[in-house]
């Protein structure tokens, strides 16, 4: 298959089921996004996208930082109280 027949192949689905302006690049952007919403390696992100930066996909996936999820949060160490 081609880029071009892919291309071809999801705006003419788009438009079946009335969305037009529905590309190929947003279907690879909403994959990427709830990969990462679903707790997926920024790496592997990557990997997927082919993209040769980390930062290139941490751009393009829009990255916020989670206060309420940190990292850090899980490492097993408690203030004394």
């Amino acid at each position: 298959m081609t880029e071009k027949s892919i291309w071809h192949i999801v705006k003419d689905c788009a438009k079946r089921v009335g969305m037009p302006k529905l590309a190929p690049h947003d279907l690879r952007r909403t994959c990427a996004r709830l990969c990462n919403a679903s707790g997926g390696e920024l790496e592997r992100i990557q990997f997927l996208l082919g993209h040769v930066s980390v930062r290139t996909t941490d751009r393009y996936l829009g990255c916020k930082q989670r206060i309420w999820s940190a990292v850090n949060n899980h490492i097993g160490i408690e203030p004394n109280r």
